[in-house]
């Protein structure tokens, strides 16, 4: 159990870094296809590997992500353990607490008519490593909502 509460974040431009998608497939089938942490790799880039332990996007559940470069001729692998803070019906969010940064990151799924729905991906962070290096940080959130939108294509 979590000692403390999640603490909020004030975005603060050019946060937060966000972006939806509109698929031609319904909201469960896109949500099932996501909820497979393990596959992500297989419709985002931004992923090199990532699970959660015991399997299911639960609050408090801890989830790993091993991120590649925000270029291929980079040569590192950034790791970014997480804790699930919030699940609703069609929607995860999970929180990175190192030294020096606090972020948050959301994935959401919308239903809309005719059997379609909305996909998309939000973040947030804050602290002294943030801002200290925020271009890259900046640049890594872009690439991280870039290749989910890019990939969410194929969740459906």
């Amino acid at each position: 159990m979590r000692s403390e509460p999640v603490r909020p974040i004030v975005p603060t431009p050019p946060l937060p870094v966000e972006g939806t998608i509109e698929l031609d497939a319904d909201a469960d089938r896109v949500w099932a296809a996501f909820s497979n942490v393990r596959r992500w790799s297989r419709w985002n880039r931004s992923f090199w590997h990532s699970w959660v332990v015991g399997e299911e996007l639960e609050p408090e559940a801890k989830i790993w992500l091993l991120f590649n470069p925000l270029k291929p001729q980079y040569l590192y692998k950034m790791p970014g353990p997480a804790t699930i803070v919030a699940r609703e019906e069609y929607s995860v969010t999970w929180e990175v607490d190192i030294p020096g940064l606090h972020a948050h990151h959301r994935y959401h799924v919308e239903p809309l008519d005719d059997g379609r729905c909305r996909f998309g991906s939000w973040e947030v962070a804050e602290g002294p490593l943030y801002f200290g290096f925020r271009r890259f940080w900046l640049a890594h959130f872009r690439f991280v909502r870039d290749a989910s939108l890019e990939g969410a294509r194929y969740l459906g």
